[in-house]
């Protein structure tokens, strides 16, 4: 098995981060892993990327022209994913900020109103782990018991922001 990922967004929208905790879920998982950041020319609120290849043998690639699995949190990466995504594939939207929809038949299309959702739970900055309980949930790539393992080591200073960290994971797991 081998899984491209592709999250993308704007600047602090917390992409990178959900893909850290995807890439080392799957690193405690036995899998191989890369996982490689990509930033705008803007200092903040530009085009970020985050691609994460999971593979039972050694990744071929780190960086995805063709995603099984794309994350679009803004209406650019929305623009940049939906034709990228592999026939069979599986595409997560940010409806809360994406209007558009797929006009491909040929992928699983999940629309989730993330900043509604997060909203929900007292704090909008835990959308992007909503979208990764969702990814968690349609994919099983890793398991839940291992993005919570992660959770737990890189939000265990601040036991409110974990607690809440780990309701938005969950929460995202019911948008199958």
């Amino acid at each position: 098995m081998n899984t491209e990922v592709t999250l993308s967004g704007f600047g602090g929208q917390g992409v990178l981060f959900i893909g850290k905790l995807l890439a080392e879920a799957a690193v405690t998982e036995g899998k191989e892993v890369s996982w490689l950041p990509y930033y705008g020319a803007e200092k903040r609120g530009g085009m970020c990327s985050c691609y994460v290849n999971i593979a039972d043998d050694k990744v071929g690639s780190i960086f995805n022209t063709r995603p099984d699995v794309g994350v679009a949190m803004s209406p650019a990466a929305m623009e940049k994913l939906e034709p990228a995504v592999k026939t069979g594939g599986l595409l997560i939207v940010n409806e809360s900020l994406v209007k558009t929809k797929s006009k491909r038949p040929d992928i699983k299309t999940v629309y989730i109103p993330i900043l509604e959702v997060a909203g929900e739970l007292g704090d909008e900055s835990v959308a992007n782990l909503v979208v990764l309980g969702s990814l968690i949930a349609n994919t099983q790539i890793v398991t839940s018991s291992h993005i919570m393992g992660e959770i737990n080591k890189m939000s265990s200073k601040d036991k409110r922001q974990l607690e809440l960290n780990k309701a938005a994971f969950m929460k995202g797991c019911d948008f199958s």
